[in-house]
């Protein structure tokens, strides 16, 4: 599960759904399960988006966004596991910080959003590890409370990287979406705050699969 507004804070900070009105009409509540596990098989598999995001003080930043999902035991159910890296060049050689989430997300129904499904899911590992102990750079990610050190993994669950990285222990109430090819992953509106409320409308960018 990404925390929340996780994207917000890094791109400033790094220098810088609802019950569908439009479920399935006269099919049982079998088949509407069906097609909630139809989509979870479709979500498997490896998307990627590397966006550029504006630094502080003028210059371009680059996070790399690598989604994995994977199957569950229950069948309408996936597991996601999100790495979110952030470097200063466009060629992503030099790399300032990574950030692993994992989680399951259980497909709940279809959105009123097209083709959407609503989904709730859980975090239940956050891991940070940067590239560089610069106490002013960290200082100023709000991360000199972590005991970093460079190269190593580190829990962040505890919250003593917030607010940067903000780890709730809520249901992320969220909405994935899929091109009708399956080649386009979309998330739910990250704006909202998803701990209260779901999320009404796509972002406008996608993540491209690159792997089954």
């Amino acid at each position: 599960m990404r925390p929340t507004s996780f994207e917000t804070k890094l791109l400033v900070l790094v220098l810088s759904l609802v019950l569908s009105t439009m479920a399935i009409a006269g099919l049982g509540g079998g088949d509407r399960t069906r097609a909630e596990e139809t989509f979870a098989q479709r979500l498997v598999g490896r998307y990627e988006r590397v966006s550029p995001v504006a630094a502080p003080g003028g210059g371009t930043a680059y996070l790399r966004q690598t989604l994995t999902v994977e199957s569950a035991p229950s069948p309408d159910t996936v597991t996601q596991g999100l790495t979110t890296e952030a470097f200063f060049d466009q060629a992503l050689t030099q790399r300032v910080l990574k950030y692993d989430s994992k989680g399951p997300c259980k497909v709940l129904r279809r959105s009123s959003i097209s083709g959407g499904f609503e989904v709730d899911c859980t975090n239940s590992s956050s891991v940070l590890t940067v590239f560089t102990t610069d106490a002013a750079l960290l200082r100023g990610l709000g991360l000199d409370d972590c005991n970093l050190t460079a190269g190593v993994p580190k829990d962040v669950s505890n919250g003593c990287a917030a607010p940067t990285f903000l780890v709730s222990a809520c249901v992320d109430q969220d909405v994935f979406a899929l091109s009708d090819d399956g080649k386009k992953f979309f998330w739910g509106d990250q704006t909202q705050d998803r701990c209260v409320r779901r999320s009404t409308e796509l972002e406008p960018d996608s993540l491209r699969r690159v792997s089954d």
